[in-house]
């Protein structure tokens, strides 16, 4: 089954009739005859299905309804009683003489969109500049005029207009919403499959609506399949729809703002995950991805390992808030050194990595000694346990190259163990040194 439908319906043969058309379409249909009644399912189906002739008794139904189902609230109802169902706070509308093709459609996309109990946009998270204008592609002055004004007086928001030309290009990151002009011949269901596929590959959550010239089942639904979640009329600009035309385009803007600031919301999540909270720099995980990736590219590349000397004793003099310190400043520093050179992480403790794409080991040791040279001249205030202390730090580092002496190419594993290996090597001698492998064997 697909989902789980709850219908609301005093008629019983209309009831029964939905109910029908729901089954057919692989849906679990449970049946109520009022919203008393149906309460005790509201939280056991994916979406209700609501329909009252009678304008303030679908008001009433509504409010009842939306303390108890935290999920899409669907009216029944036809062109006549839109506007108020709109109103009375429904999420979509349902035309009851729709094809089947279309009911399954709209059913698809309605299902798939995330349920918001509470009206209103989206609380923006930290940081997040979210979207809030509509845009139009289309090549047609007369649809533009006329959309632009009636836009503005729906929701008080320019109409951006976008040729279909200029759509092939970066979609502005400032549009929720993007409506798609369907054309005379349905052209514009080609522009609409390529925004969204656009779109994704961009990780944009923009909102895409497809305008409809004609009633049209079989475009709406496939438009609906192409990714668009609204198809809307192009009569709906006119004036005495405006009721309508403003809670469709605030459902969409909340949409869009939505799947934008879950985008949003993943892409610090990915990013997260990557990075070492303390430091700022790249984590283990992701300097391990971009060493893979350099060895897959087929160049050469260098390793650097590199240890802070006798972290431990910093710590246990100073207090773990110094060793932080200390560990912030030589990230920023390593950083700075690294840069346009290649990558830097915290690899893990006092241990950090850096990845030298294209790097033979004349220049990959010469980096190191660089590196050495000014971490030993770097002065680091930290606050220690009595009070401000100024600390002198060395390094120790260990170089390996990605091919041995003799040209062979070797095993990232292999090339690392023998950073770490001139790094133990660097720390026997002494400390405060940089070594090169002189591991003679191919991966």
């Amino acid at each position: 089954m697909l989902g789980r439908l709850l219908v609301i319906d005093g008629d019983v043969t209309s009831r029964f009739t939905m109910k029908a058309r729901l089954t057919a379409a692989n849906h679990k249909v449970l049946t109520a005859n009022s919203v008393a009644e149906a309460c005790m399912h509201c939280d056991t189906v994916n979406a209700v299905l609501l329909r009252n002739p009678d304008a303030r008794a679908l008001a009433h139904d509504v409010a009842l309804l939306r303390p108890k189902a935290a999920v899409p609230v669907i009216a029944i109802c036809d062109s006549s009683q839109r506007s108020a169902a709109f109103r009375a706070g429904v999420d979509h509308v349902l035309d009851p003489h729709c094809s089947d093709l279309v009911l399954r459609a709209r059913l698809r996309s309605w299902l798939a969109q995330p349920a918001e109990s509470n009206p209103g946009f989206a609380e923006p998270s930290s940081g997040f500049d979210y979207p809030d204008q509509i845009a139009l592609v289309t090549d047609e002055a007369t649809l533009s005029s006329e959309w632009r004004q009636a836009i503005a007086e729906a929701t008080g928001r320019p109409l951006h207009i976008v040729s279909s030309q200029a759509a092939f290009g970066k979609i502005a990151a400032n549009f929720a919403v993007v409506l798609v002009d369907g054309g005379q011949q349905g052209e514009g269901m080609q522009h609409l499959a390529d925004l969204r596929a656009r779109l994704a590959a961009d990780g944009r959550g923009t909102a895409l609506a497809l305008l409809q010239r004609k009633p049209l089942p079989e475009q709406e639904a496939q438009a609906l399949d192409f990714g668009a979640i609204e198809v809307l009329p192009t009569r709906l600009s006119a004036l005495e729809r405006r009721g309508e035309l403003t809670a469709r385009l605030n459902w969409l803007l909340r949409r869009g703002i939505e799947a934008e600031q879950r985008q949003s919301d993943a892409r610090l999540a990915r990013q997260l995950a990557t990075l070492d909270p303390l430091t700022g720099l790249a984590n283990r995980r992701r300097i391990s991805a971009d060493i893979a990736a350099a060895a897959k590219s087929g160049d050469g590349y260098s390793v650097l390992m590199i240890d802070i000397d006798r972290f431990k004793s910093i710590n246990d003099t100073y207090g773990h808030a110094a060793g932080d310190a200390v560990l912030v400043s030589v990230a920023a520093t390593l950083a700075g050194l690294v840069e346009g050179r290649g990558k830097v992480a915290r690899y893990g403790g006092e241990e950090f990595l850096a990845l030298l794409p294209h790097a033979e080991e004349t220049m990959a040791v010469s980096l190191a000694e660089r590196i050495r040279y000014e971490l030993a001249a770097l002065p680091v205030q930290a606050r220690g346990l009595t009070g401000m202390v100024e600390l002198k730090v060395s390094v120790s580092i260990g170089v390996a190259v990605s091919e041995n002496r003799y040209g062979v190419r070797q095993s990232t594993d292999l090339v690392l163990r023998q950073a770490d290996a001139a790094l133990l090597a660097a720390k026997a001698a002494g400390r405060d040194l940089v070594m090169l492998s002189r591991e003679p064997h191919a991966a």
